[in-house]
């Protein structure tokens, strides 16, 4: 495998909505993982998209603490098509450096995915070591899809295809960083299913309960279930907990809902919650929506060699939630206190939801997030959030991708990485939202921020205007058609002067018609409409 190369961009990012500490942002190109605080600000670990399909490759991106943009690294690779690197818990941080599981990514006779851990240091951000495991899967399509470090040891969670795409199993596998070894074990799964870790919770034996989605939607009939695997501290399985769909429920009470990506909890009572949602109807054939669509939880004991399900009930009714969203469950947190939060996006990534639960089970409350609700593209348009991250403020810092077709706000489309900055109650923005936690539902909308432009229509020369005065910061600009088309673009300076908010654009080489126009530098952008004679 050759070196790695560094690439330092300079690329513009969304800002609005900011509220004391808090702050929503868009850094095009990318999907963000997890965020890391520091002193002085955050560390985003994401995926770069500039070049998807073509190619992903991890890019680490560096803001102060009120999301400002300071630097980011790129990184491409001249024998590789790409690396990809899967959720929050694909990281772990060390003073020195960060540790990454994922795949490269291999174009032969066929799409080979192939497992590998990666070493970055933190000076600078460059790739110092890969470790490529794929001779131990003997050829098989194999992801890490994220990691436990546990005495010099790393203790990795992923899939393993064995034939085609509904033959794919769990499996966990220790590499020891001393002395080189690598062990791994993969776990029998039912015909034709696709089984997929999501978490991987320790227990006090020294083994884990690994909580799985059994993906039966090869053949017909379609099912999905949620599963929970133990193993002992040797990976051995102790017992396998399949969660049945609740039944009898209209319009279909002879059909169970499937069960997806189950998270699982410390009670701090002892034992285990163990949370998972149903957003689809196993039928005859196939999978349909679900009606009565909730997220639901339910007490787990763990008897060594089996378990107990107990106490299951429905949060939907706790949490006041009036809206069918149709969840799927991408990321988890469990404070100290034993308050556990869910971060969720529906099945369609038409937005995102943060909940949280009390430490006895209790649903607390639910804050659902979207993106440009304004726009003519939103029922289109995708806000997910992967990963969730605890800051030191007692806040979070929720991060994933926002993507919007081509609209009227984005005439170019767009896709980009989202990060928010919420405080302890899940807010980004203090208005509407109870400063004490005690509403149990409210939706947290981001606006584009408008930018004037006179005169309007025009026939030589416009001034847009904005809310900005930083004489000393560029801004780009572009001027799309009616059809997206990219007409006209440039940079603020000597020819295109930025002063006190008012930037001033030569349009005489324009055609007649109605246009639009996006600005953006400092940490905001704008959008703002005109009409050339």
């Amino acid at each position: 495998m050759k070196k790695t190369t560094l690439i330092f961009l300079f690329v513009f990012y969304i800002s609005t909505c900011f509220s004391q500490e808090r702050f929503f942002n868009l850094y095009p190109g990318w999907i963000t993982n997890v965020a890391i605080e520091y002193e002085d600000g955050y560390s985003l670990f994401a995926a770069d998209t500039l070049d998807y399909p073509y190619s992903i490759t991890p890019i680490f991106i560096k803001t102060d603490l009120h999301g400002d943009f300071i630097e980011s690294f790129r990184y491409v690779s001249d024998s590789l098509a790409g690396f990809s690197i899967y959720t929050s818990d694909s990281y772990s941080i060390h003073n020195n450096y960060v540790l990454a599981s994922g795949v490269y990514i291999e174009y032969l006779k066929n799409y080979i995915l192939n497992p590998i851990v990666m070493y970055f240091n933190t000076d600078n951000y460059y790739c110092d070591s890969i470790k490529d495991f794929k001779s131990y899967f003997n050829g098989r399509s194999t992801q890490f899809k994220f990691h436990r470090e546990v005495n010099g040891k790393i203790h990795l969670f992923g899939t393993s295809m064995y034939s085609s795409n509904w033959n794919t199993r769990t499996f966990f596998a220790v590499y020891d960083t001393l002395t080189g070894s690598f062990t791994v074990k993969d776990y029998p799964k039912p015909t034709s299913c696709v089984m997929t870790p999501y978490q991987a919770l320790p227990t006090p034996d020294g083994g884990y309960i690994i909580a799985c989605e059994q993906n039966m939607a090869y053949n017909l009939p379609e099912k999905i279930y949620a599963c929970l695997l133990k193993t002992d501290s040797e990976g051995n399985e102790q017992w396998r907990y399949v969660i049945p769909g609740k039944t009898g429920q209209s319009p279909y009470p002879d059909f169970e809902p499937a069960t997806f990506r189950p998270r699982v909890f410390i009670n701090p009572e002892g034992g285990y919650y163990v949370v998972w949602t149903d957003p689809k109807i196993i039928t005859y054939n196939y999978l349909v929506e679900n009606p009565n669509s909730t997220i639901r939880i339910a007490k787990l004991t763990d008897n060594v060699t089996s378990c107990e399900f107990s106490e299951e009930k429905d949060l939907k009714t706790e949490l006041d939630n009036p809206v069918l969203n149709y969840y799927l469950i991408n990321d988890s947190y469990q404070d100290t206190e034993g308050n556990m939060f869910l971060l969720l996006q529906n099945y369609g990534g038409y937005n995102s939801s943060l909940v949280k639960i009390h430490s006895n089970g209790v649903g607390a409350w639910l804050r659902t997030y979207k993106c440009y609700p304004d726009d003519n593209a939103a029922d289109n348009s995708v806000t997910e959030l992967y990963g969730i991250t605890r800051t030191t403020d007692g806040g979070f810092m929720l991060t994933g991708k926002f993507y919007s077709p081509a609209s009227d706000l984005f005439p170019g489309g767009m896709i980009a990485s989202c990060a928010f900055k919420t405080d302890s109650c899940g807010c980004f923005d203090a208005e509407g939202c109870n400063g004490h936690c005690l509403d149990s539902y409210s939706e947290s909308y981001v606006y584009m921020a408008k930018a004037g432009v006179f005169p309007n229509p025009a026939s030589d020369k416009i001034t847009v205007n904005f809310e900005y005065s930083d004489a000393d910061t560029e801004f780009n600009y572009k001027i799309y058609s009616l059809n997206g088309q990219v007409l006209q673009e440039g940079t603020s300076g000597a020819s295109v002067p930025l002063q006190n908010g008012n930037i001033k654009i030569d349009i005489s080489d324009l055609p007649s018609g109605y246009y639009t126009i996006q600005l953006w530098g400092g940490g905001k952008i704008f959008t703002g409409k005109f009409v050339k004679e």
